[in-house]
C-alpha cells in the first residue's frame, strides 16, 4: 500500500476509524479510549500483512502471538476462524479465508500465561465497535448526574456478543448502582488503573453540589470586616474602562474581574456601582454580538470550513489553531448571564449569540450542521482538552482545568436564568464529569493514579500521553498551582469540598512558593492563594491578607472580590460536600454544627429550595439568601 495520507471514515463519542488508501488497496483500523482491541477492515481482494519488527511470534492457527515485543509489552493477532498465517521472514499474511476483517489485542502486563490469556481474549475479537455513545440524563431531586456509556457493536463471526470495555478511575470509582462492574484484567495506563468488563454498556453517576454567581454577603459576622473598606474597593474599579483593543481571552479576564466586583456591589446594595459596570460590560458584549460594516475588532466570524465561531480579536490561538474556545466563552457567557440578571428583557434580545458560543463550544446535539459535538470537552477522558488540532507529539492537552469549570459554571448559570433546562443541564454535566477528572487526574486527591516520580501533588497540564508540571509560559511552580485554581468564582466550591486533599496542597504551596514571606513574583498569584487557604482557614488567610497589602493583582483580579471571599468564608466555615440541592444555584456550609443554606433566584418568582437535609430556604424573586437571613 502506498497512501499518502490517513483520513477519518468514521468516528463517534470515543472511537474513530482511520482510513489509508492509494486507489489500489484499501486498510481501516478502529481504535477506541479504554479499548484493549484495534479492529482492522481490508478491501476483499486485499491480503492482510502483519510486519514484526521486533519479540517473539507463535502462530496458533488463526492466532498470532507476539511477546515481548516492547518493553514487555504482548499482542496476539486475530484473524477469521478457517485463516492461515504463512511467514517469510518477519512478516506474515493472510488472505483471512476470504474475508476482510481482524484485529488486534493488547494483553495485560501483569499475566502469567500469555498464550491462555490471547485464547481467552479470542472470543471478543470479532465484535467490532460501530456507535459509542455517551449520554447523561440530570435528577433535580437528586441532584446525580447519570452518564450512560453504550457500545452498537457488528458481531463478525461466532456467538460472542459483548466487547471488552475498559473504565478509567474517574468512572470506575463512581458507578452507578446497577451498572456492570468490572471484573476482569486491569491496565496500568498513564491515567492510573484501567479495569476492563466484558459488555457493552455501563452507567456513571456523580453528584453535584452546587455553584453560586458570588459567596452571599455574610461578611458582617466576620470579626475585623471593614464594609467601608468592601466599597472603597468596588468603587474604585465602577469606571473602570475596557480596552481599545485587546483579544478575546484577556477581554474575558477583565469581564471577570468587574462582574464579581459587581455581584458583590449588589450585594451590599450598592446598585450604583453595580449598574455602571453593568453598563460596561453590556455596552461591550453588545458590540461583540453584533458585527457591523467596516467594523475590525469585537466581533464574531463564523467560519464553515472549521465549523466554528470565532472572535476577533483572537489571542491565544484561538482563530488559527482553534484552542481554548470554551476557555474564551466561558467569561463571556458569565458576563451574558451578569448582564441578563440585572436587566430582565435582555437575554432575549441578544440571547441567540450567546447559545452561539455554547453550541461552538459544547454542541449537545450530535446532528448540529454548524457545530462539532462538544467541541472541547472528552465524554470518555472525563476532561476537556485545549489544543484545536492536537498536533503535539504528546497529543493533545489542557492546562488550566479551574478555567474549563468556569465554562461549565456559565452553562449552568446562563441555562437557570434563561429557563433552558437543557443548556442548564449540558453544564451540569460537564461540571460533575469534570470534577471527578481534576480529582483523578489532575490532583489525584486518592493517591492512586498519579506515577512514583510525580513530585507534586497536582499537575498542571494533561496531555493525551502524559501529564506535567509545566505552564505554557513558566516552569515556576508557583505557575503550577495558581493556574489550576484560578480564578477563584462562585463556581470554584468543587475545589473546597475535600479538606483533607487541600490542607495536603496548601502545605506544599508554602513549602514550594514564596507565598509565606509576600515574595514578589508575577507567577504567584497571592490573591488566588489566600482564596484557597480560606476552604479551610480563613482566619490564616486574612492575617496572610492585611500583611500584603501592596502586593501587584494578577491581571484580572479584583481585590474587593478577594476580601469579601476571605471575609465571607470565615463566617460560612467550610463547604459541606454531603448536602445537595434540589436547585442548582444553591451550596450548603459548615461551621462547627451549624449548616449554612444559601441560594440565588434568578426568576421573577419566589421558590423553595429544598436541601438533602430536608431544609426549606424560601427565595424571593432575583434575590440570594442564606439561612443566617432566617
Amino acid at each position: 500500500m502506498a497512501a499518502t495520507k490517513t483520513t477519518v471514515s468514521d468516528y463517534s463519542d470515543w472511537t474513530v476509524t482511520m482510513d489509508w488508501n492509494d486507489g489500489s488497496h484499501n486498510f481501516k483500523a478502529t481504535s477506541g479510549m479504554g479499548m484493549p482491541f484495534l479492529y482492522f477492515t481490508k478491501k476483499s481482494t486485499d491480503i492482510a500483512q502483519v510486519k514484526v519488527k521486533n519479540g517473539t511470534v507463535t502462530v496458533s492457527g488463526e492466532m498470532l502471538v507476539i511477546t515481548n515485543l516492547s518493553n514487555g509489552a504482548d499482542f496476539a493477532v486475530y484473524a477469521p476462524t478457517g485463516s492461515t498465517w504463512s511467514q517469510n521472514g518477519n512478516v506474515y499474511t493472510s488472505d483471512l479465508n476470504g474475508r476482510d476483517y481482524w484485529s488486534l489485542a493488547f494483553i495485560p502486563l501483569t499475566v502469567s500465561d500469555v498464550n491462555a490469556t490471547a485464547t481467552e481474549y479470542k472470543k471478543y475479537a470479532y465484535v467490532f465497535p460501530v456507535k459509542t455513545t455517551a449520554t447523561y440524563t440530570y435528577n433535580e431531586t437528586t441532584a446525580v448526574m447519570r452518564t450512560d456509556f453504550n457500545v452498537q457493536t457488528e458481531v463478525k463471526e461466532g456467538s460472542e456478543t459483548k466487547m471488552l470495555l475498559g473504565l478509567l478511575p474517574h468512572q470506575w470509582a463512581h458507578l452507578a448502582a446497577d451498572s456492570p462492574v468490572p471484573d476482569k484484567y486491569s491496565y496500568a495506563i498513564v491515567r492510573g488503573e484501567m479495569k476492563t468488563l466484558a459488555g457493552n454498556s455501563f452507567s456513571v453517576e456523580n453528584t453535584f453540589h452546587g455553584i453560586l454567581p458570588t459567596l452571599p454577603y455574610v461578611d458582617n459576622y466576620s470579626i475585623g470586616f471593614n464594609p467601608t473598606a468592601l466599597n472603597e474597593k468596588i468603587t474604585s474599579l465602577e469606571n473602570t474602562s475596557l480596552a481599545t483593543w485587546t483579544d478575546s481571552y484577556n477581554e474575558g479576564q477583565v469581564m471577570n474581574q468587574l462582574i464579581q466586583t459587581a455581584r458583590i456591589a449588589d450585594e451590599m446594595g450598592n446598585t450604583t456601582s453595580r449598574n455602571k459596570i453593568l453598563s460596561t460590560i453590556k455596552t461591550r458584549l453588545q458590540n461583540w454580538f453584533k458585527a457591523e460594516g467596516g467594523e475590525v475588532a469585537f466581533l464574531f466570524y463564523y467560519s464553515s470550513t472549521w465549523s466554528a465561531l470565532i472572535g476577533y480579536p483572537a489571542g491565544y490561538g484561538q482563530d488559527g489553531s482553534l484552542n481554548d474556545h470554551h476557555f474564551h466563552w466561558g467569561y463571556f457567557i458569565h458576563a451574558a448571564a451578569f448582564v441578563a440578571q440585572y436587566e430582565p428583557g435582555w437575554a432575549a434580545q441578544w440571547g441567540e449569540m450567546v447559545n452561539l458560543l455554547v453550541r461552538d463550544a459544547a454542541c449537545a446535539d450530535r446532528n448540529d450542521a454548524m457545530f462539532p459535538y462538544l467541541r472541547n470537552f472528552n465524554p470518555y477522558a472525563g476532561h476537556s482538552f485545549a489544543d484545536g488540532f492536537a498536533n503535539n507529539p504528546q497529543g493533545n492537552n489542557q492546562e488550566s482545568s479551574s478555567e474549563s469549570m468556569v465554562f461549565a459554571s456559565s452553562l449552568i448559570h446562563w441555562g437557570q436564568l434563561t429557563a433552558n433546562k437543557a443548556i442548564r443541564d449540558l453544564g451540569i454535566y460537564l461540571y460533575t464529569t469534570e470534577q471527578t477528572g481534576i480529582e483523578e487526574y489532575y490532583m489525584d486527591t486518592k493517591h492512586r493514579n498519579f506515577p512514583a516520580s510525580q513530585q507534586y501533588s497536582l499537575v498542571s497540564r494533561v496531555w493525551g500521553n502524559s501529564q506535567d508540571n509545566g505552564t505554557f509560559w513558566t516552569a515556576d511552580i508557583a505557575a503550577s498551582y495558581g493556574i489550576e485554581l484560578y480564578p477563584i468564582h462562585g463556581g470554584s466550591l468543587y475545589l473546597g469540598q475535600d479538606t483533607v486533599y487541600v490542607k495536603k496542597l496548601w502545605n506544599e504551596m508554602e513549602a514550594n512558593t514564596g507565598i509565606l514571606s509576600n515574595q514578589a513574583n508575577p507567577n504567584l498569584w497571592h490573591d488566588i492563594y489566600w482564596q484557597y487557604l480560606a476552604f479551610i482557614d480563613p482566619a490564616k488567610a486574612i492575617g496572610m491578607y492585611n500583611s500584603y497589602p501592596e502586593r501587584e493583582l494578577k491581571f484580572g483580579v479584583s481585590d474587593a472580590q478577594t476580601y469579601h471571599w476571605l471575609y465571607a468564608m470565615n463566617a460560612l466555615g467550610r463547604v459541606d460536600a454531603s448536602v445537595t440541592a434540589d436547585y442548582p444555584i444553591a451550596a450548603a456550609f459548615i461551621q462547627g454544627e451549624t449548616i449554612t443554606y444559601v441560594a440565588q433566584n434568578y426568576s421573577d418568582a419566589e421558590i423553595t429550595v429544598t436541601f438533602s437535609t430536608g431544609y426549606q430556604l424560601i427565595v424571593p424573586a432575583r434575590k440570594m439568601v442564606t439561612s443566617k437571613d432566617s
